[in-house]
């Protein structure tokens, strides 16, 4: 008896180890303690990346730091996600780029330099309406980085309607968006350099499917200031009685600025349903003020245009022989030391992550060097593993990234430009950490 019953549990065990040693869709399911993976939805997953609910406000250049514009969301009949955007391009406008009064004339998208941060998720259906006001003078176009097709490149070359949008005319951009990186945004018609350095240019973030370690975030867009007669003097670094008190408090609370929650004006008005013509006339759907964006200055506040230049006109390229234009200004999201007016708080021990994108023009390069910690550098955006860790990024006109850091200690530090010039005339700012120290953290060199 004690035979048969080994003989028949042995045939049942060999049963058992030879099926488990098959790969069977029905006999596969999660290791004990770990929960099936699910997928992110797009409503969780804009969630995660902050993006802003209120689509008409202007941000300053504080607050631009946290706009995340995620466009207006619908599916299309595959189910794929679509995300629609406005940009309207309006020239003469006054921006304030400095606290000494100085004003650019200036062209911009949706009234700010830099334009909106436009953030989408790769796979998604992406359109982009842009509108050359009534009021302005030159053509105007939107070049996106990344993958598209040709019609969609935003040039001249090819005969495309979307490479150069005459004023009173729109054109709506399209593409699905890939790869996932860290990308810029710019008007391209020639001269492309003056129309980069007056203000058309933003940056675009193309998040990969899912999602990437969770952590606070923010946009640095660095640019330049050419204000073409090198009349208006450098700006300087403000009187310390002018700084923004720090107060030195564990109020956790918003790392940044209150407020800062959107990056775009509305498009209710002026978004036709999938508009997807080449040019469409905009005199229909200009609704009265959406162009202006007129900043209203103290009587000491001295224009660009107003400084004495003894009745000569601008100064060009081709007027002065040659010689290479040059920056008067630097900033870090277009106005100079605002960040050392307005200290950024950050919490000891908390991980950061930083969009940086370059667009100074005149200038080979630009950098940034962060005080007091090291930052895990990833070149575009376009991978999940860091390059290398460093304190200095050097970027070229057009160069991008993602930087993460975490503050070990205490204290105010500065972040700025490694070229000296360049942190003197405004690309500078403070970090103003805050918590008890902790232990720095560690750095894989593998």
């Amino acid at each position: 008896m004690f035979r048969q019953n080994a003989y028949y549990f042995a045939s049942i065990l060999s049963i058992i180890v030879l099926f488990s040693s098959l790969s069977l869709p029905f006999w596969s399911h999660p290791v004990f303690g770990q929960a099936p993976a699910t997928q992110t939805s797009q409503e969780q997953y804009d969630k995660l990346k902050n993006c802003t609910t209120d689509l008409s406000k202007k941000p300053t250049s504080v607050e631009y730091l946290t706009h995340f514009n995620c466009g207006h969301v619908s599916k299309d009949e595959s189910g794929r996600t679509v995300r629609q955007f406005t940009l309207i391009v309006e020239e003469n406008q006054k921006i304030p780029v400095s606290y000494e009064g100085h004003i650019l004339d200036a062209w911009t998208f949706n009234g700010t330099i830099p334009g909106p941060t436009i953030r989408v998720t790769e796979g998604d259906l992406v359109r982009i309406r842009v509108i050359n006001s009534n009021e302005n003078s030159n053509p105007h176009s939107l070049h996106t980085h990344s993958i598209h097709y040709a019609k969609n490149d935003g040039v001249s070359m090819g005969g495309y309607p979307g490479g150069a949008i005459s004023p009173g005319r729109s054109y709506t951009y399209e593409f699905i968006a890939q790869p996932y990186g860290v990308y810029p945004y710019h008007c391209h018609v020639d001269p492309i350099a003056d129309h980069i350095n007056r203000g058309l240019y933003g940056m675009m973030i193309i998040d990969p499917k899912e999602p990437r370690p969770q952590m606070s975030e923010m946009a640095m867009l660095l640019n330049g200031y050419d204000l073409d007669l090198d009349l208006e003097g450098p700006t300087k670094i403000p009187p310390a009685a002018l700084f923004q008190a720090i107060e030195q408090d564990d109020t956790e609370g918003s790392n940044i600025t209150e407020g800062a929650i959107s990056n775009e004006t509305s498009t209710d008005a002026n978004m036709t349903d999938g508009a997807l013509s080449n040019e469409t006339s905009t005199d229909a759907n200009m609704t009265d003020g959406a162009l202006s964006n007129e900043t209203s200055m103290d009587a000491n506040m001295q224009h660009a245009d107003e400084e004495d230049n003894g009745g000569e006109d601008e100064v060009t390229d081709e007027d002065d022989g040659g010689v290479d234009r040059t920056n008067e200004i630097y900033t870090v999201n277009g106005k100079a030391f605002d960040f050392m007016m307005n200290p950024i708080v950050l919490q000891t021990g908390k991980p950061y992550r930083v969009y940086v994108v370059n667009m100074l023009e005149f200038d080979l390069v630009n950098s940034f060097h962060l005080h007091g910690a090291m930052f895990d550098y990833y070149t575009a955006g376009t991978d999940e593993t860091a390059d290398y860790s460093t304190d200095i990024v050097t970027l070229s006109q057009g160069d991008r990234g993602i930087m993460e850091f975490t503050y070990a200690y205490p204290g105010t530090y500065m972040f700025h430009a490694h070229q000296t010039e360049f942190t003197d005339l405004g690309w500078m700012g403070l970090f103003d950490v805050r918590g008890e120290p902790v232990d720095p953290p560690l750095h894989d060199d593998t």
